[in-house]
């Protein structure tokens, strides 16, 4: 049984010794809590903010705990205590205002991985110190609307939104999948490492056996594929199958609006007198052959003071390479371009409303294939997760421990499991640091962690109606976000980015 010091501030309150019942626990992009419970002699006013450090990491009382008196010389106590990564939810998720302070709840943000948790990880240092980013994903740039959220919730929301995980250590947040090869073996049976092995049938899980699969309806030519109106997979084929012989055939479609022909250009010079034009000399192919009939081509912006913006294009000389756009009209503000809001050096755009070249083409339908068969090879077999009990003593021996995302290959003839398979939870005793009851499964079920510590429940209706508000803008006058963005001095420390517009007379207001 180890022994825990309580601290309130670098003083020990107490040092306590758990009884049997106690654990820590864990689980991918949820829980990592302590439970303890434990007799005193005298009573302690255990306070929110106390902590304590267990199997190297932090906790923290954040709430106020249960005491049970039974007389003046016995306490019972029980503490809940969370790891540092509970605090991401006393912290509004924030954008700059005019002011250049994070202080606007409201507001709508294109951005790729990374520029959403450098803003997060900013909102996280304003309230406490010594939070950092860790492994961020690639992404494309995206769209989000945020409504009086926390961190915490945001962080779930950009991990679904970008189909990926998110793990804490100690401050360090990563947007990734933890996922490390232990090497480790494990079977039932005397000193093999498990006592005990249940395996489960995932309630929420269905087998797919046949995927139809579509990409986005962008850049296509007017008789692409027999007329299909959104992108198919390779040589035109409508779906996948997989396991059909084991389970028959259970259909399901999957439509990936992520997925079309584009290409993700890169300005390599502008006009310093003329807003409207810039020049990407790498541009690999002529525009003006690939427009669309009665369509007007257009290009979005990804990154720049212009993120976020789509605009007609009026003209593009193949020769020079040189695109020329119109103001845009959905901006009553203010002139976007302008002197003040223009295209830059290095910034990122996506060209729109044409029919992309046949290498583009190709390129975007084996893209969609490949998405379709990750997805059909994590579906294609029922899902399950195992219940493992370990064996404390083969642990010890060989001095393993174990993490959630950690990868550990399980044997057993009789249930026919002979896999590799990730640790998604776990408990782990105090009396014994090698005392572990362990959740492997291949997927990670949605945990309702975020709701519970993130105050997004009375919100998130609001969150899904701005988000459609957005999105039938955007299809119906080529609008993208609510917002405009504008760099911020670069004597400030933030992302260079500022949602702002300005009036005729200088003046600087936020935008919502």
């Amino acid at each position: 049984m180890i022994a825990i010091d309580i601290k309130r501030g670098n003083d020990v309150l107490v040092s306590i010794k758990p009884d049997q019942s106690s654990n820590q626990s864990k689980t991918i992009m949820g829980d990592n809590i302590i439970t303890m419970q434990f007799d005193l002699n005298l009573y302690i006013g255990f306070q929110i903010g106390d902590w304590c450090t267990v199997y190297g990491e932090n906790y923290y009382i954040n709430q106020l705990q249960p005491v049970k008196k039974e007389s003046a010389r016995r306490y019972q106590y029980t503490l809940v205590m969370q790891s540092e990564y509970y605090d991401l939810s006393k912290v509004q998720f924030m954008f700059y205002d005019a002011n250049n302070e994070l202080k606007e709840g409201v507001f709508s943000l294109m951005g790729n991985p990374d520029v959403f948790m450098d803003l997060l990880i900013k909102n996280a240092n304003r309230v406490g110190a010594g939070w950092t980013k860790g492994a961020v994903i690639n992404g494309p740039y995206m769209n989000m609307t945020f409504n009086s959220e926390n961190c915490m919730a945001v962080l779930g929301r950009m991990a679904a939104q970008f189909g990926t995980e998110y793990f804490v250590q100690g401050k360090k947040v990563h947007l990734d999948k933890r996922q490390i090869d232990t090497g480790i073996t494990l079977r039932q049976g005397k000193d093999r490492g498990l006592y005990e092995i249940d395996r489960q049938v995932l309630n929420d899980s269905n087998v797919i056996t046949r995927l139809y699969a579509f990409g986005a309806d962008k850049n296509l030519a007017p008789d692409y594929r027999n007329y299909s109106t959104r992108l198919l997979m390779s040589d035109g084929q409508l779906y996948i199958e997989k396991n059909v012989a084991e389970y028959g055939v259970v259909e399901h479609t999957q439509v990936f609006d992520n997925i079309y022909p584009h290409r993700t250009g890169k300005i390599t010079s502008v006009n310093a007198g003329d807003p409207f034009l810039f020049v990407d000399t790498n541009m690999d192919f002529d525009l003006n052959a690939y427009l669309l009939p009665g369509v007007s081509a257009k290009v979005t912006f990804n990154t720049g003071q212009l993120s976020g913006y789509t605009f007609d294009i009026n003209s593009y000389n193949s020769a020079s390479k040189t695109f020329r756009v119109n103001k845009n009209k959905d901006e009553k503000a203010l002139d976007v371009p302008s002197d003040l809001l223009r295209p830059a050096i290095g910034d990122e755009y996506v060209l729109v409303d044409i029919r992309m070249p046949e290498t583009y083409v190709k390129k975007a339908e084996a893209d969609l294939k490949t998405a379709a068969m990750d997805l059909l090879n994590t579906n294609s077999e029922p899902q399950q997760q195992l219940a493992v009990t370990v064996d404390p003593a083969y642990f010890r021996k060989k001095n393993i421990r174990i993490d959630i995302g950690d990868l550990i290959w399980v044997y057993d003839l009789q249930l026919a499991i002979d896999n590799r398979i990730r640790v998604t939870a776990f408990t782990r005793d105090f009396d014994d640091e090698y005392k572990y009851q362990l959740t492997l499964s291949d997927s990670v079920s949605t945990t309702p962690v975020q709701d519970w510590y993130g105050g997004i429940g009375n919100n998130s209706r609001d969150i899904a109606d701005l988000n459609q508000r957005l999105n039938n803008r955007s299809s119906e006058n080529n609008f993208v976000g609510e917002v405009i963005m504008a760099d911020i001095p670069a004597t400030s420390d933030t992302t260079g980015m500022l949602l702002l517009y300005v009036d005729a007379n200088g003046k600087v207001y936020k935008k919502i």
